[in-house]
């Protein structure tokens, strides 16, 4: 399975970083990325639809608490589910800490009264306790690696028996579709306020490029279904939905219509889905907070449970300490902690040796 690469994971942190100066400290970075006004409308937009998604959800009875958000961003989804929905001691994790550190500045914006805990990690390496968490859900996520394999096997690892794994808002490969010119910017004006024409033949013709592929960051459009239905068939349940616009194409594993799974097979689209965990007998009702292993002996495939010990948290088996800064824990294995944010891990061991 191809994992996620150290340079994508670098223009991760680089790019949301220059990001969080423009749409937070308004200063101007990108000319064809969202300013402060544009990102605020947007993650408006986005909020009420998860609401209305999670609600349906809770419809279904999928118990949603505690639950985990991967790839979280400015954790506008999350406030969703702290605020809107009463869904206590959640955690929103990410790559970026300046998107996880921006929470902070977009919860007063939506005048939300809590956040979740947000924790900056690897997601190819969740510092959670194996079997322990009830609803783990991400958003516009899993096209950023080469697989989404490796990724969905560590949240099939972490979920609880009986526990329920969303996703939304991904894109397939669409085979009917021709590199014929290059287009613009994704959020450029010119490309947000072209003609329906233009998006159609866009849609068909256009080499897609935006400021994220720029710095390194993987834009993966291309993962095929049976890639999809590789990465979901370790889940012992699965709906899930194959939509082309508005238009629903199918279910990926119960596909009914032959021709409709054909139309989706060339024409692309945004696949979507709940999975389910088999239940067992074995249920765990602990709080998120008290599922945070050592990232580092995760990596060797130890479930170590973190204590906290003053402003820092402490593994008991290897004694790795691991920071909290603007009330967001770093939880990456040393190494991975090192290469991705070099200068706050070289503050932190310094401030550690003069202790």
């Amino acid at each position: 399975m191809k994992k996620q690469l150290s340079g994508s994971q670098k223009g991760e942190v680089e790019f949301r970083k220059k990001l969080y100066l423009q749409q937070v400290n308004n200063k101007a970075v990108f000319e064809n990325e969202y300013d402060a006004a544009g990102i605020e409308n947007i993650l408006k937009d986005r909020m009420q639809k998860t609401f209305k998604q999670m609600a349906l959800l809770q419809e279904k009875n999928i118990t949603l608490s505690p639950y985990l958000e991967i790839g979280a961003e400015r954790c506008q989804r999350s406030l969703v589910m702290e605020n809107d929905l009463g869904l206590k001691g959640g955690a929103a994790v990410d790559i970026s800490f300046d998107m996880l550190k921006s929470c902070d500045h977009y919860r007063e914006v939506y005048k939300k009264a809590k956040s979740p805990l947000r924790i900056c990690c690897d997601a190819n390496n969740l510092p959670f306790m194996t079997g322990s968490i009830p609803f783990v859900f991400c958003y516009e996520t899993l096209h950023h690696f080469p697989e989404p394999t490796p990724i969905t096997r560590e949240i099939y690892r972490v979920l609880a028996p009986g526990g329920g794994f969303f996703f939304d808002e991904e894109p397939y490969k669409q085979t009917l579709h021709f590199n014929l010119y290059k287009g613009k910017k994704l959020y450029s004006k010119e490309s947000v306020t072209r003609s329906k024409l233009q998006r159609v033949l866009d849609y068909f013709f256009c080499a897609r490029t935006c400021n994220e592929v720029e710095h390194g960051i993987l834009e993966n459009d291309d993962i095929p279904l049976k890639a999809w239905k590789h990465a979901l068939s370790h889940f012992d349940e699965k709906e899930i939905r194959l939509t082309f616009s508005r238009f629903f194409l199918g279910d990926l594993f119960h596909p009914k219509s032959s021709l409709k799974y054909m139309a989706a097979y060339l024409l692309g689209g945004n696949i979507s889905g709940i999975c389910r965990k088999a239940d067992s007998e074995e249920r765990r009702n602990t709080s998120i907070s008290d599922t945070i292993i050592c990232p580092s002996c995760r990596e060797k495939g130890k479930d170590i449970l973190l204590g906290k010990k003053d402003s820092v948290l402490v593994c008991a088996h290897c004694s790795t300490m691991y920071p909290i800064i603007d009330q967001v824990l770093f939880l990456f294995a040393y190494s991975k902690f090192k290469e991705l944010y070099p200068e706050i891990f070289d503050s932190f061991q310094n401030s550690q040796a003069t202790i």
